[in-house]
């Protein structure tokens, strides 16, 4: 089981081809009051210029945007110009300086500002909700607030290779390098099976955010991306042909089927909320997207179908689980899994808005310049501000209160 997970979940890291529902584009057009911009706030006079577009396609990390809560934002970006440079420095470092600011709502007032160097160019910012932020430095994780200061939180012997939080933030996992050996699972257990022997496998701990106790260990050949909901994780397994059943893994404790999906290619899970999971399969009949969202008693709250020519789908979750924001690329035409993407390809970076236990979209818009990383986007909160880096200002979207009625199980084809 352990590799067949890791390499579905990887597959969810790289090549998922999602978007928004077609009526998003007429949303659009339409000009939609809730996609009326309350604020800009200008940010070239904080030193940011746009990157290159070598960050359209390289999904590395160069900006960033959090709420710290509904009035206060955290923005970062990467500075251009020389370094100086740090005698005995590892040649494989691709050092970059990060300045991060703390920006007060609506007036855009720095309220901190600070500058930090980082040695390569992957995510380096993680919102821990309650104003808490991970700052990762090499394979050091760190704490910081508004102040921006940063506090140790965890060292890793190994390099990180990827960094992960539960909706609710209050599990986090961390993905370390392994070595080259034959490794055996250690005595906490392998949630995820054991990976096959001679491989460099990739250590994944799961740890609660608030005390770092390590709650569940596996091993992986790839990093993986973990669908967490509560106290565990989902999976969907093969029953017959096209059926597939979403089942839930506590880390600790016996398992349990939440519903049945029909789908022609494996479904991947995308949780978006503690309570609520998108479940994405393929139609029978096109190349689209159903998209399921399941509760976590098992009840599909609403289903959507999605097109299918967008790329590299992110996420930003309200931290009240009441909405949840999707931003994904958009290609100027259709491509397959082997087929090659460059900037040419790339024409959009399309951001949506949506109530989680609806699906009602309530704003579409694009972000600019394209970052294939995404981060240049994020919900308050409580869902009720929407912010997106345009041009050279961050613009911010005042939102209608999220409807939060249980519609019946419907079917929505757009």
């Amino acid at each position: 089981m352990g590799v067949s997970v890791a390499i579905r979940m990887l597959l969810t890291f790289s090549i998922s081809l999602l978007c928004l529902p077609i009526h998003a584009a007429d949303k659009q057009k339409n000009n939609d009051p809730s996609a009326n911009i309350t604020f800009r706030i200008p940010v070239e006079t904080l030193g940011y210029l746009a990157p290159s577009s070598f960050y359209l396609t390289s999904r590395l990390s160069s900006i960033s945007l959090d709420f710290i809560d509904k009035d206060h934002l955290l923005f970062t970006f990467r500075l251009s110009g020389l370094m100086k440079r740090i005698p005995n420095d590892p040649q494989t470092d691709e050092d970059q300086t990060i300045r991060a600011a703390v920006l007060a709502l609506p007036s855009g007032i720095v309220i901190s500002r600070v500058d930090w160097r980082m040695h390569d160019r992957w995510r380096y910012l993680w919102h821990l909700g309650n104003g808490k932020f991970l700052v990762r430095q090499r394979n050091s994780l760190f704490l910081t607030d508004e102040s921006l200061e940063l506090h140790p939180y965890i060292s890793a012997d190994l390099p990180i290779q990827a960094v992960q939080l539960s909706p609710d933030r209050s599990l986090v996992v961390v993905e370390t390098e392994g070595k080259q050996e034959n490794q055996t699972v250690a005595s906490t257990g392998s949630f995820l099976g054991d990976p096959a022997p001679q491989t460099k496998p990739v250590h994944v701990f799961v740890m609660r955010t608030d005390t770092r106790t390590m709650i569940a260990r596996s091993d992986a050949l790839n990093p993986i991306a973990l669908p967490m909901m509560g106290e565990g994780y989902l999976q969907a397994m093969a029953t017959k042909q096209n059926k597939w059943m979403i089942r839930y893994f506590p880390f600790k404790g016996e398992s349990s089927s939440l519903t049945e999906i029909e789908s022609s290619c494996h479904p991947t899970e995308e949780t978006v909320s503690n309570e609520v999971t998108l479940v994405m399969a393929c139609a029978r009949s096109s190349n689209d997207h159903m998209v399921s969202a399941v509760s976590r008693d098992g009840t599909v709250l609403w289903q959507q179908r999605w097109e299918s020519r967008y790329i590299w789908p992110t996420f930003q979750l309200a931290y009240d689980g009441s909405r949840f924001a999707y931003s994904s690329l958009q290609l100027s035409h259709p491509v397959g899994i082997m087929d090659p993407i460059d900037e040419t390809t790339i024409v959009n970076q399309m951001v949506g808005v949506f109530d989680t236990k609806t699906g009602q979209l309530r704003l579409v818009t694009n972000a600019t310049p394209i970052l294939s990383a995404a981060q240049n986007y994020a919900l308050s909160p409580d869902g009720s501000r929407f912010a997106i880096l345009r041009g050279n200002a961050i613009e911010v979207y005042d939102l209608p209160p999220a409807s939060v009625a249980v519609p019946a199980k419907t079917t929505a084809s757009h």
